[in-house]
């Protein structure tokens, strides 16, 4: 499988270096950027270094900022998981890799290996890769792309994963230590026909679409805004060579990452499409809150704004006025301006809200929309839902911020919307600092110049 592409000498001690260097140097690239921008504090410390401090800077933000990097409460009666369990290779896809691992790599000290797998391997490991990326994908499957609809692309993509996971099973048997890693195989290197010919075969997508999606795949760091391996994991070596890391694509959020790349390459066609966001957060609640009155996408008849959610409870007399927000996650630092942008936003609609159901509390009514007025409700909560992202905002007057995961598994589990409501903006389901995550400051060093930045490990 590879020939002339070779792991060795004088190539690994250059790797080490560049790996080293851009590792350090990108803690660089994420903190000037937003200091020219004024968004970043720093100090200079006595000893010559720079420390630059967390944005808005509190307790509650850094449980937001942890809670976005995946670190999880211990013991809250609030569990949150999107999607579904991950789900293994079946006994019989295991069997398969164990005697194709036993063919291929018979010299167990070989740097090098090669190997054909068998369309019963593949088969048998398609539901394991369907299934997660059909539980993960949010956006719907006719969602049209640059050519090409997301759920042809996601056809193709169940067969790159089911090769990367192939490669990533023969080169790292986790069941079996001791032994080593054939550096020299690491990589997937394949001319581009092969590769076309081959995620043809597996996701029978004829050889023109599979073409031009694995286009779109490939990274051209000089062309693409924000291009990483995660987005674009098929790196050319020459004109007509294209290698894969198995890692990346089986660890990629994968549907983030394919809008990421079509709004940065296509932003108008991209625009155009993606207006019915808040529609797919409403369709998400809609099972959640079968008990409760439920009604969406409301204008305020001065038409300042809209009310994408209303939700009340008769029983615990429970109103709940909410604006939705699915705000990409930022992929590079300046992105987070505008994406807290959008949340300060969602706050000022709140309080046009807010303001104008005070002024006139029996517009809902009159509009059939409530059995009564909102000045008779003992309850009423003015909830700004993010999805992905969002920063924490104080709570003020009815109005307060929730993760759009954390309001979806509390309605889920609760019958009395007060209750929830009041239990959700305890917000125990954030993680802990000194419990469940901590906050350090780490040093970074290139060309003479040092940086402390903060951050976030796990306990």
């Amino acid at each position: 499988m590879v020939q002339k592409y070779t792991w060795n000498g004088s190539l690994i001690a250059d790797a080490n270096h560049a790996l080293m260097v851009t590792d350090q140097y990108m803690h660089f690239l994420n903190t000037f950027p937003m200091w020219h921008k004024d968004h970043e504090e720093v100090e200079m410390l006595p000893d010559g270094k720079v420390r630059f401090y967390i944005p808005r800077d509190a307790p509650r933000q850094r449980q937001v900022i942890a809670f976005q990097q995946g670190f999880r409460t211990r013991g809250s009666a609030l569990f949150i998981n999107w999607g579904a369990p991950s789900k293994h290779e079946s006994k019989e896809g295991k069997r398969m890799l164990d005697e194709l691992f036993h063919a291929s790599r018979q010299r167990g000290l070989a740097r090098k290996f090669s190997y054909e797998p068998s369309r019963e391997l593949i088969e048998a490991l398609r539901p394991q890769y369907q299934a997660r990326l059909d539980d993960n994908f949010r956006h719907r499957d006719d969602f049209q792309l640059n050519g090409y609809s997301l759920r042809e692309f996601k056809e193709l993509y169940v067969a790159l994963l089911i090769l990367c996971a192939i490669h990533e099973y023969i080169c790292y048997p986790f069941d079996r230590f001791g032994h080593p890693i054939p550096v020299s195989s690491l990589v997937m290197v394949k001319s581009r026909r092969m590769w076309v010919n081959e995620l043809s075969k597996i996701s029978k997508i004829d050889k023109a679409l599979c073409e031009k999606i694995l286009g779109d795949l490939t990274l051209n760091p000089s062309t693409q805004k924000g291009a990483s391996m995660c987005i674009h994991p098929f790196v050319p070596l020459d004109d007509f060579t294209l290698a894969v890391a198995p890692q990346f694509p089986l660890a990629s959020a994968v549907d983030d990452n394919i809008l990421r790349m079509f709004s940065y390459t296509f932003d108008a066609l991209f625009s155009a499409q993606n207006t019915e966001k808040e529609r797919t957060m409403i369709e998400r609640l809609r099972p959640a809150v079968s008990r409760f009155e439920f009604e969406p996408s409301i204008e305020l008849p001065d038409g300042t704004t809209e009310i994408d959610v209303v939700l009340a409870d008769e029983v615990s007399s429970t109103l709940v006025l909410a604006e939705l927000k699915w705000s990409r996650k930022p992929n590079r630092p300046l992105e987070r301006i505008d994406r807290e942008k959008e949340i300060e936003k969602g706050v000022q609609q709140l309080k046009l809200i807010r303001s104008f159901s005070r002024k006139d509390p029996n517009f809902l009514e009159q509009r059939k929309k409530l059995p009564k007025s909102i000045s008779d409700y003992t309850n009423v909560h003015y909830l700004l839902v993010s999805w992905d992202y969002w920063h924490w905002i104080e709570p003020e007057d009815g109005i307060a911020i929730v993760d759009f995961t954390a309001l979806l598994a509390a309605l889920n589990k609760g019958a009395d919307l007060d209750a929830t409501i009041k239990k959700l903006l305890t917000y125990d389901w954030l993680p802990v600092e000194g419990r469940d995550f901590k906050v350090r400051p780490a040093m970074s060093s290139t060309n003479g110049a040092s940086i402390e930045t903060m951050l976030f490990t796990p306990t």
